[in-house]
């Protein structure tokens, strides 16, 4: 820091002050000015009090640019759908997003800015929803959560702008075919030929989902281990990735493994369609003239996958075995068929003991 004074312009007792500061990295502050006071050392004291002003200008944080409003919901949603898709999320997830958010969100919130969002307008996007399922509002709140969650990560917004709950999700029993309704469904495959035989066993055996089934290739089956590694799905008619997005092994059964081993080989699907893969409306097709001809209730195509899993806890099998053969994630969703199969089971029986003891004092 350094401060000089000069005659001003050759006048006695006036002073231009020349002040100097730099801090420690260097930066630089000058102020070469008359200074407004006469007497050398009127105008020493001054010069002091200016670099000491200059030099808290000088060490005073730098002012944070003015930063641009948050963008509406509207132009947020296509940023948002932008960045799922760049994160490489499933399809059917990202479409599910698109459909939340142009039936009952942008409806609601479109001109709102992101930090505008009010308890009002989930009230709002909830009385939108009352025609729906619970469930779909459910995943319709989860949709405009993590949309918030995004923008924030972007720092669009500094926190979500309102509060609100999101209800639990409600789990609706297991609908499966039972034994003999399984007998049936075979006895119907065998006859319509191989092809049944298989999709129905990669159901009810390898508890695969239709667009599983749809797009397992043949270098996915490994006879010598016996299994076979769940790489591709069927998602809107186009090649996917696994729901979870990760490739699982599943163990083959021995009529399942044997099936496979008899079918033919026609291209790289085991379900081979001229080279190509069969879509979901195919595989609709034959469940509907598979439970025609075996005179069952028509209950989808992911009753195979549900029968699967009952199946399994019926036959003693844990909330860890209908996880790992079904490839469950979350293990509430595999403790459905244990709790309420095994569950209520053990509870009548419980029952049953309880009334027979009484009898026998009374």
């Amino acid at each position: 820091m350094t401060i000089k004074l000069r005659p001003w312009k050759g006048r006695k007792n006036e002073f231009e002050v020349d002040v100097i500061v730099k801090n420690a990295r260097g930066d630089e502050l000058r102020s070469r000015v008359k200074a407004p006071v006469t007497g050398k050392t009127s105008v020493e004291r001054w010069a002091r009090n200016l670099e000491q002003e200059l030099l808290a200008r000088l060490l005073a944080p730098e002012p944070e640019p003015e930063k641009p409003p948050p963008p509406t919901f509207e132009e947020f949603s296509k940023t948002f759908l932008d960045l799922c898709e760049a994160d490489r999320l499933g399809t059917n997830t990202r479409m599910n997003y698109d459909v939340h958010l142009r039936l009952y969100l942008l409806p609601v919130l479109a001109r709102r800015r992101l930090d505008e969002v009010t308890p009002k307008d989930i009230t709002a996007i909830k009385k939108s929803l009352v025609s729906k399922s619970h469930n779909t509002m459910c995943e319709v709140l989860k949709t405009l959560r993590r949309l918030f969650n995004r923008a924030i990560a972007e720092k669009e917004i500094k926190c979500a702008p309102v509060d609100f709950e999101i209800p639990r999700r409600k789990r609706k029993p297991a609908v499966a075919y039972d034994d003999q309704e399984q007998v049936a469904l075979l006895a119907a495959a065998e006859a319509l030929g191989p092809m049944f035989v298989v999709v129905v066993l990669l159901g009810l055996d390898g508890g695969l989902r239709r667009g599983e089934i749809l797009a397992l290739k043949w270098t996915d089956v490994d006879f010598k281990r016996r299994l076979v590694t769940v790489r591709h799905n069927i998602v809107r008619g186009k090649l996917d990735v696994p729901k979870g997005r990760t490739e699982d092994e599943v163990g083959l059964t021995p009529r399942l493994a044997e099936a496979l081993r008899s079918f033919p080989a026609t291209g790289p699907f085991v379900l081979d369609n001229s080279g190509g893969h069969f879509k979901e409306h195919h595989i609709k097709g034959w469940m509907k003239a598979l439970v025609k001809r075996a005179g069952l209730p028509w209950r989808g195509t992911h009753v195979l996958r549900k029968s699967c899993g009952t199946r399994i806890a019926e036959g003693g099998g844990g909330v860890a075995a209908v996880a790992s053969h079904l490839r469950h994630k979350d293990l509430q969703t595999a403790s459905d068929y244990v709790d309420r199969r095994g569950g209520s089971s053990g509870a009548l029986h419980a029952l049953e003991t309880s009334w027979r003891r009484a009898s026998e004092h009374s």
